[in-house]
């Protein structure tokens, strides 16, 4: 096609804003795995908490947490998300405290491929369980 300049060095935009992977909130949590929170361990280099999850995608998730954690604070987070044991290197990005306890959003760092494609997955199982 003569005369079409293509710039390859784009951007690419999101539909959903500023995210770059959808999120799987609290609210289908159940719908996947019949239970009706998730417990998360969190490690940091000082101290251990417990927290719940919030929402999850492939790229991070958010928790309820007892206590703010410092943003860019490095730490592991692990649960289990169905019969999926995932351990993971995180990284802050917010706390926020609007009731008791925190909600605080952390980045996964160099997440495991195959949990990347056990989380797509989910969005899959999620439209066909809406479909009935």
């Amino acid at each position: 096609m003569e005369g079409v300049d293509v710039d390859w060095g784009f951007k690419l935009e999101t539909p959903h804003g500023k995210r770059e992977f959808v999120r799987i909130t609290k609210e289908r949590i159940p719908r996947l795995f019949e239970v009706s929170t998730i417990l998360i361990k969190v490690a940091t280099v000082k101290q251990t908490y417990n927290g719940t999850l919030l929402n999850i995608s492939a790229g991070g998730l958010a928790m309820s947490l007892p206590v703010p954690l410092e943003v860019d604070l490095p730490l592991k987070v692990g649960f289990y998300l169905g019969p999926e044991k995932i351990i993971s290197k995180a990284i802050v990005k917010y706390t926020h405290k609007i009731e008791e306890p925190y909600t605080t959003g952390v980045e996964f760092v160099d997440f495991d491929s195959e949990h990347v494609g056990y989380i797509n997955g989910l969005y899959a199982t999620l439209g066909q369980l809406h479909a009935f």
